[in-house]
């Protein structure tokens, strides 16, 4: 045992000098990890300019709310109504707390096609502020959320005629208009169309309230984009057959002079669309026509077939 054990400690003169280099070095090492761990002073660190920052930005941020709270106080008239803001003149939305050019920016949206079926809606027109909405909203005569639409089958009574039902079931050859009887789209009003055959007052207001959103239809394709119209095609082609589209009524916007609020007011074009493209026109210039407007990157060709109709070049 003992000449093992001298075997394994046996060192030559070159292990012998490395380990004489070497403990020296871990002792050294040992102490140091000694001294950081467990006896080194703790540094004292001097917090008194983080707490004046600290207090600078809470002044900044309570002046702030301040600011915030007087301007919504000094927004907010002293005495409210109730109103229903589609179509309301410039004097009422100033007596609200909108100065004139921001209700003329709300007659504007309005003169595009917009219009405010809901609560919402208004709160989402950049010319008000959230505070006043907040103010205004229990005066606001108009629903809090837009109203759905049902898909049940029900019978109506027309003006002048039999009782007829609407249900997504083939239109049959004796719902066919009589010969000559055609309406033009964009100008029948709602008693216009329930008084052709197969078409209810449900299929009437949808009609309407898509022509007020498009501003016009160019074409009866577009029948098929009416909510109440999705899902039916044996309906549209129905309708087809008793309507037609006279194009010199479509609304169309003025490319070259619109406001982002004017173009987002289109069905067609979304907020951020019509920011893309009102900066295109700042960048590049007036459009000469209107397929300059595909040279805009979130302009593909399909969109285009579909707004080219709605826009206005000089």
């Amino acid at each position: 045992m003992n000449e093992r054990l001298k075997d394994v400690l046996d060192l030559h003169s070159g292990e012998r000098r490395a380990l004489r280099l070497l403990l020296p070095f871990l002792f050294l090492a040992a102490c140091w990890v000694a001294w950081e761990q467990w006896l080194a002073p703790t540094p004292q660190v001097d917090l008194r300019p983080y707490e004046r920052e600290l207090a600078l930005l809470d002044s900044l941020q309570a002046a702030r709310m301040a600011e915030r709270s007087d301007r919504s106080r000094s927004l907010v008239p002293d005495s409210l109504f109730v109103f229903d803001p589609n179509h309301l003149p410039v004097p009422d939305w100033m007596a609200l707390g909108l100065s004139q050019k921001q209700a003329e920016a709300i007659h504007r949206y309005e003169a595009a096609g917009g219009r405010f079926r809901a609560k919402p809606d208004l709160a989402r027109m950049r010319v008000v502020d959230p505070d006043l909405f907040a103010a205004w909203e229990p005066y606001i005569a108009l629903p809090d959320e837009r109203p759905t639409h049902t898909r049940a089958t029900r019978k109506v009574e027309r003006p002048a005629g039999p009782e007829v039902e609407e249900t997504n079931a083939p239109f049959s050859p004796r719902e066919m208009a009589p010969s000559g009887q055609h309406v033009d789209v964009n100008t029948a009003d709602s008693a216009a169309l329930v008084a052709l055959r197969g078409i209810g007052p449900s299929f009437a207001r949808g009609i309407v309230r898509y022509r007020e959103l498009l501003g016009g239809y160019h074409d009866l394709d577009q029948l098929a984009e009416v909510y109440v119209l999705r899902d039916k095609p044996d309906a549209i082609a129905r309708i087809r057959e008793l309507l037609f589209v006279d194009t010199l009524h479509v609304k169309r916007i003025p490319l070259n002079t619109c406001s982002v609020e004017e173009l987002a007011a289109h069905v067609y074009v979304n907020w951020d669309l019509a920011r893309t493209i009102v900066a295109y026109r700042d960048q590049h210039g007036p459009f000469r026509q209107r397929e300059d407007l595909l040279g805009c990157h979130r302009v593909d060709s399909t969109l285009f077939r579909k707004l080219a109709p709605y826009l206005q070049v000089p």
